[in-house]
């Protein structure tokens, strides 16, 4: 765990200087120099983050050998077929944002972890609809822009993400992470990536009505443009 700590940061550190190089790169579109300096960088990233992939597939294969099984499916109840389709829309929303707001860091570790273990995360996600989400009032009206604000930046961290639950929800969402990590697969995700995603589909699950959608309910691309014309 401690080696795939090491390549996560190397991944994570290398992104971050070509991401850099490329900014200056755009300044100095002309300079060779930055041109070298940015394809080395990339390359660099590249190796260190395919590194990475491989250490996480292999930490997620020795936590849960064999084909990891979900003891509950989807749908959770008959006619509820858009549950599927939502935790697929949700989990690419935390990946790749919406309007502005990017997701996770393109090239990250986080985005790594977050795209490997998606079967572990739709897994939870199908327990808490199992549970009807704890009977939790949806708190859609009062934290939408926020939700977005902290779950799809990928500069803003896990307690960013906590601090917009209810002190009802986090102790359903305590009990809930504590009874997952009995299971060592889920142990091991949230010691590679925390457990902000996790907290962030808790919520949006609870916001839209336990899944009363087809889609999760986010902010239209003109709702960020009224910030960007002030």
């Amino acid at each position: 765990m401690a080696r795939l700590a090491i390549v996560a940061l190397a991944c994570g550190v290398l992104a971050g200087h070509a991401a850099a190089a490329r900014q200056r790169l755009d300044r100095r579109s002309s300079n060779a120099t930055m041109l070298r300096v940015t394809s080395t960088g990339t390359a660099a990233s590249s190796a260190a983050c395919r590194a990475l992939r491989v250490a996480a597939t292999a930490a997620k294969a020795g936590a849960d050998p064999g084909k990891h099984v979900c003891p509950e499916s989807l749908p959770t109840k008959e006619g509820q077929d858009q549950q599927k389709p939502f935790f697929t829309k949700l989990h690419n929303a935390l990946i790749k944002g919406n309007g502005h707001l990017e997701g996770c860091m393109d090239g990250s570790s986080r985005e790594y972890y977050v795209e490997t273990f998606e079967q572990e995360l739709e897994c939870l996600y199908t327990l808490i609809l199992k549970d009807g989400c704890g009977a939790l009032p949806s708190q859609h009206e009062k934290r939408q822009e926020q939700w977005e604000l902290k779950c799809l930046d990928g500069t803003e961290d896990l307690l960013a993400a906590y601090d917009l639950m209810t002190e009802g929800e986090k102790m359903y969402f305590h009990k809930f992470k504590k009874s997952a990590s009995e299971r060592q697969i889920y142990k091991t995700y949230i010691e590679l990536a925390g457990y902000k995603e996790l907290a962030c589909i808790f919520m949006k699950t609870v916001d839209d009505e336990c899944v009363a959608f087809s889609k999760p309910r986010m902010l239209p691309p003109a709702y960020w443009d009224k910030d960007w014309k002030l």
